[in-house]
C-alpha cells in the first residue's frame, strides 16, 4: 500500500478544510476592518447631526481668495465653521474632520498651518471645555472638487460616521 492511498482521508479533510480556513480567515479579516471604517453615515436634520455625544452644525462655508494666501493656481481655500454643541459634558469628537468629494473618492486633510492661520486646537475636540464651541477648519481644495461634504468621525462611534453637506460657490 502506498503512502497516497495510506494517507487519503487525511489529504481530502486537508484538501478541503484548507480553502475553508483560508475564507473564514478572509472574512473575519475584512468584516473587522469595515468595522473600523467610516461606511454609515448619521442623518442629516436642518444641516446639522447628533453624532458623538454632541449636536455638529450647521457648517457655514467661505471661499477665501487662495492667491491671498500664497497658495497655488487652480486651488481653492475653503473655511468652514461648525458649530458643536456637547452632551453631557462629553466631547464631541477627537479627530479633525476631512473634507471628502461627495460621490468620489477625494479627500482632504485640514490645513490651517499651511496658511498661517492660527493652530486648531478644538478640533480635536478633546477639550475640557463643556459648553457649546465652534470648530474653523480651513481647506485646499482643487479647483474641479464636485459637491463637498465634512466627514466626522469618532472612532468609538464607527462605522457610523458624520457627513454633513458643504455649499461652497
Amino acid at each position: 500500500m502506498t503512502w497516497w492511498r495510506r494517507n487519503r482521508l487525511a489529504l481530502a479533510a486537508l484538501a478541503l478544510l484548507l480553502p475553508v480556513t483560508a475564507g473564514v480567515m478572509s472574512w473575519s479579516a475584512w468584516s473587522g476592518y469595515r468595522a473600523n471604517q467610516p461606511t454609515t453615515p448619521v442623518p442629516v436634520a436642518g444641516g446639522a447631526v447628533n453624532y458623538a455625544s454632541g449636536i455638529l452644525g450647521p457648517a457655514e462655508t467661505t471661499e477665501l481668495v487662495a492667491a491671498d494666501f500664497g497658495l497655488p493656481a487652480n486651488t481653492r481655500l475653503i473655511r468652514v465653521v461648525v458649530p458643536v454643541v456637547p452632551h453631557d459634558g462629553e466631547s464631541a469628537t477627537c479627530q479633525v474632520p476631512e473634507l471628502w468629494e461627495r460621490g468620489g473618492e477625494r479627500r482632504w486633510a485640514e490645513q490651517s498651518s499651511l496658511i498661517g492661520a492660527e493652530p486648531l486646537t478644538r478640533s480635536v475636540a478633546c477639550t475640557d471645555e463643556m459648553g457649546p464651541y465652534e470648530l474653523t477648519l480651513d481647506y485646499v481644495v482643487p479647483t474641479d472638487a464636485g459637491e463637498l461634504s465634512l466627514a466626522i468621525v469618532s472612532p468609538g462611534a464607527l462605522p457610523v460616521f458624520a457627513e454633513i453637506p458643504i455649499i461652497s460657490s
